[in-house]
């Protein structure tokens, strides 16, 4: 049983955790799943809300086409805005995701070694 204290992801395992897929995603630690689903939930809280605006912006009556590079343009500025350490919906989304009596990873290192003593 692996009793490493979640706050122990180092800013490397983080950014590797918040870009599990798939397959690895479940067979990652539950530290490494919350982090991933929770930046994944974040991304798609932030295409939701830019969706609607880049759409009117783009807008250009071009038909489908502009549609298309509309959307994967949304698609790469959400991902973009929330990579690393985003606009931190992510870590709250963590937080919340993270069982009573746990440290987030998101938790200061002061935190933690308050939790260890």
């Amino acid at each position: 049983m692996d009793l490493t204290p979640v706050s122990a992801l180092s800013a490397v395992e983080r950014t590797h955790a918040s870009q599990l897929r798939g397959e690895a995603l479940r067979h990652a630690s539950p530290a490494e799943q919350r982090v991933a689903v929770a930046s994944q939930f974040e991304a798609i809280l932030v295409r939701q809300l830019l969706g609607k605006t880049m759409t009117k912006m783009l807008d250009s009556g071009e038909g489908a086409a502009a549609g298309v590079y509309g959307d994967l343009l949304t698609d790469t500025l959400a991902t973009q805005l929330t990579a690393g350490q985003g606009l931190g919906l992510g870590r709250i989304i963590e937080r919340q995701l993270t069982p009573r009596g746990e440290a987030p990873s998101s938790a200061p290192a002061a935190a933690t070694n308050e939790v260890k003593s």
